[in-house]
């Protein structure tokens, strides 16, 4: 009797079990087949994110001893604000809410903050890390739903919050509302028709866009492609959100530019469809000075307020 052979492995799964001797390009061969190919599904979801998410994001292993001690360290001072947060949260999402238990989601974000509380971590921009600022339970959930284990979910959660976009979660958000001015001189540049037309309606970024800056655009189903969306932020950098923000804004370009109450399109965009999204954005990125490009890539972990203000002005 013939041994049944296994399933036959694709290129990223050979990639994560490999021996990396050359980090460097063994990344950069990563994200190209990220770019190029996505990562593979398997009923619906790619068995093996967790651990691309972990590389790209170069999270270490986590003792599970130092998660445990901080759940059971109890409620911290901001739990209250995460509790009705989180059971907010994805709430239409069927499939979302039959994995994650909004138990967990709490557990992840009340142990960060008890996190920060003890070790009062101050970020790049010289403003204290909040321990909690609404919306960081977006930030959580796709961790709470892609990983196998909480203890994974945390650590890549705490990993992105405070290493790549500590302004965004500054107890005023000065990241978030940096962001927000950069997408709309991003916006401006591209399509100067649909910035004017949003600001003669009193339609500037920091109305419409500041939840999906602040999100990583996981504010706007479905999660799926959030996912997919993730993958290349993770991959070629989360500053690229800005982008992903202007594109979705011009894909519904037509419908705004005839609506006479243009905010009622941008509260409640249409659904993410990933790949159309990254295309438009690498489009917009070719079309961007170096200058302002490397403001985008900074804002989101150094205070570049004074740069964005005389870019505005220029």
């Amino acid at each position: 009797m013939k041994e049944k052979k296994g399933r036959r492995k694709d290129a990223i799964e050979r990639f994560i079990e490999s021996n990396q001797t050359v980090v460097l390009s063994s990344l950069n061969q990563l994200r190209y087949t990220i770019l190029c190919e996505g990562l593979p599904k398997d009923n619906g979801l790619c068995p093996y994110r967790t651990y691309v998410w972990s590389i790209l994001l170069r999270v270490e292993p986590l003792d599970v001893d130092y998660y445990a001690n901080l759940v059971d360290r109890g409620p911290s001072n901001v739990f209250a604000k995460i509790q009705n947060d989180a059971f907010r949260t994805f709430q239409k999402d069927e499939e979302f809410s039959r994995k994650v238990s909004t138990s967990v989601l709490m557990r992840i974000l009340n142990s960060h903050a008890l996190e920060i509380e003890s070790l009062e971590l101050h970020n790049s921009a010289g403003a204290p890390a909040s321990p909690y600022v609404q919306g960081m339970n977006i930030l959580a959930a796709p961790f709470a739903y892609v990983c196998r284990s909480e203890v994974e979910a945390f650590a890549l959660y705490s990993q992105l919050v405070s290493r790549y976009i500590p302004t965004y979660t500054t107890p005023n958000l000065l990241g978030v509302l940096n962001g927000v001015k950069l997408v709309d001189i991003i916006l401006q540049l591209i399509d100067p028709k649909l910035y004017n037309f949003l600001k003669s309606k009193m339609l500037t970024a920091k109305i419409y866009a500041l939840p999906s800056v602040l999100t990583l655009s996981a504010c706007t189903p479905p999660l799926d492609q959030v996912l997919e969306l993730w993958d290349f932020l993770f991959s070629y950098g989360v500053h690229l959100n800005i982008f992903f923000v202007v594109a979705q804004t011009i894909l519904i370009r037509d419908e705004l530019l005839k609506s006479a109450n243009p905010m009622l399109l941008l509260r409640e965009l249409p659904r993410l469809d990933a790949r159309k999204i990254i295309k438009l954005s690498l489009t917009f990125v070719k079309q961007t000075p170096d200058q302002l490009y490397d403001i985008i890539v900074r804002h989101a972990r150094e205070n570049v307020e004074e740069e964005i203000a005389s870019w505005e002005s220029s």
